[in-house]
């Protein structure tokens, strides 16, 4: 059964009637979201205004940390410098106190020359040996040793072999011979010292009688063969 034309007019207008009202909700909504989001940030402006402004303990503590903290990087760069500072003196001035030792030894030598005229061979031989001694024990006061090396099993670590010696007074592999004294600085080797090594005597040679003989003998031999 048709619709009659009022009836068509009252459904036409109905949805005039929805569509205006789906309209209106939709801008009704659009408008609450604006205002809840401008609500939104203004409260977040607000809690941050309120974290800046209602706790000056928490900016105090902020800004006592940095400051401690710059401080300590401070203290670290004039340490580091003071270190450093240390060092170079210490490469430096380090020998200060064997130099002042050693000057001594200069002035016993300088007055020994000085009257070197009137000196007899024997009294400045003896003057010689006391500084030898003197340079010895001003040497083992700052833990220069010397490496006691006649005798001992040959040991690459502190020894340097300049030759091998047939003897047979010193064990084979031992040092039987210095060349030059070596020496230690505490438990550091500060020079190894030159050493001749011991090796097997060889047997002694035939006389010449033994030699002759048996050149005769080969050349007999050869002759032989040669016939």
């Amino acid at each position: 059964m048709e619709k009659t034309e009022q009836e068509k007019d009252q459904s036409l207008s109905n949805e005039d009637l929805d569509s205006e009202n789906k309209d209106q909700l939709n801008q009704n909504t659009s408008e609450v979201d604006a205002n809840n989001l401008e609500e939104n940030e203004e409260s977040s402006e607000d809690n941050n205004q309120i974290k800046s402004d209602d706790n000056p303990d928490l900016v105090k503590e902020n800004s006592e940390l940095k400051d401690k903290l710059l401080r300590s990087l401070a203290e670290n760069e004039n340490i580091r410098k003071q270190n450093e500072k240390v060092r170079v003196e210490s490469l430096k001035y380090g020998v200060q106190p064997l130099a002042r030792e050693l000057l001594n030894v200069v002035d016993n030598f300088e007055r020994a020359l000085e009257n070197k005229e009137n000196i007899e061979k024997e009294q400045l031989l003896e003057g010689f040996l006391l500084i030898n001694k003197e340079i010895l024990s001003l040497l083992e006061k700052f833990k220069i040793i010397k490496i006691d090396a006649e005798g001992q099993q040959f040991d690459a670590n502190i020894h340097q072999a300049m030759f091998e010696k047939p003897t047979d007074k010193f064990k084979i592999g031992h040092v039987c011979e210095i060349v030059q004294d070596g020496y230690l600085f505490h438990e550091r080797l500060l020079r190894p010292a030159l050493v001749g090594v011991a090796k097997e005597l060889q047997p002694e040679k035939k006389d010449e009688e033994t030699e002759n003989m048996d050149k005769e003998k080969e050349s007999r031999n050869l002759d032989n063969k040669s016939e």
